[in-house]
């Protein structure tokens, strides 16, 4: 959510893609922001509380390929958990920036290449208790989840007019693939155990937090599973 905040205007119209069970929309809405959440599943959207404001909230049931939107209809688009588990994945890149104004903003969530190849130096990296898993072929969808590198992204984001403005860092300590080779299996399922009791308690919270975005931001992307990617939409010729 900072990613995107902080290069939009207050009470922007955002769309969030994917939205699921309103957890970004319902906190962009409480910030002043007008959102629109759209998703697949009407089941998802029948859970979202839309009195969260001052922003409003706007839910529509949609595909994250074809848009039930007209042209530069938002200042921005968020998303998570949405778009690496499709193999196609800069076609709704593409699809998000069509509706997207020019100069708009587009923050979404992806996974280091780097992360798994720094990894595969250190260990063996059991894909099955890590949870993600860029080698699974076939339309498997449960276990599959995309990984890209810099240069990926930026193919991508040429390929829908937008620019490539920002590739951070996130979530060093859960889901770091290093973490997962070097352990094994059963020691990093431990150690995830171990660090969500930890974060239970506020004093270790508050680290993990500071931790996260006074250093995980500054680390190199191989030492990071998590992205966090953020494109601008070029000003039309």
């Amino acid at each position: 959510i900072g990613l995107l905040t902080q290069r939009i205007a207050p009470k922007s119209a955002v769309l969030d893609l994917g939205c699921g069970t309103g957890v970004l929309t319902q906190a962009l809405a409480a910030l002043g922001h007008d959102v629109t959440g759209v998703d697949i599943s009407q089941a998802m959207l029948d859970k979202i509380d839309t009195s969260a404001g001052p922003g409003r909230i706007t839910l529509r049931q949609g595909d994250v390929y074809a848009l039930p939107f007209a042209d530069a209809s938002f200042d921005g688009v968020i998303t998570r958990w949405v778009i690496p588990p499709f193999r196609d994945w800069p076609t709704i890149v593409k699809e998000a920036a069509r509706v997207l104004r020019p100069g708009g903003t587009m923050v979404f969530d992806h996974t280091s290449r780097a992360n798994y190849a720094l990894a595969a130096r250190e260990g063996a990296l059991d894909h099955s208790t890590f949870g993600y898993d860029p080698r699974v072929q076939g339309g498997d969808k449960t276990v599959f989840y995309a990984a890209a590198s810099v240069d990926e992204l930026q193919l991508a984001a040429d390929s829908a007019g937008l620019d490539l403005i920002d590739v951070a860092p996130l979530g060093f300590f859960r889901q770091n693939a290093v973490i997962a080779a070097v352990l094994g299996g059963e020691g990093f399922q431990a150690y995830r155990r171990a660090v969500d009791a930890f974060y239970q308690d506020p004093g270790a919270r508050a680290f993990i937090q500071w931790f996260e975005q006074n250093i995980t931001r500054a680390l190199p992307l191989d030492m990071v599973n998590g992205m966090g990617v953020v494109l601008r939409k070029r000003a039309a010729a």
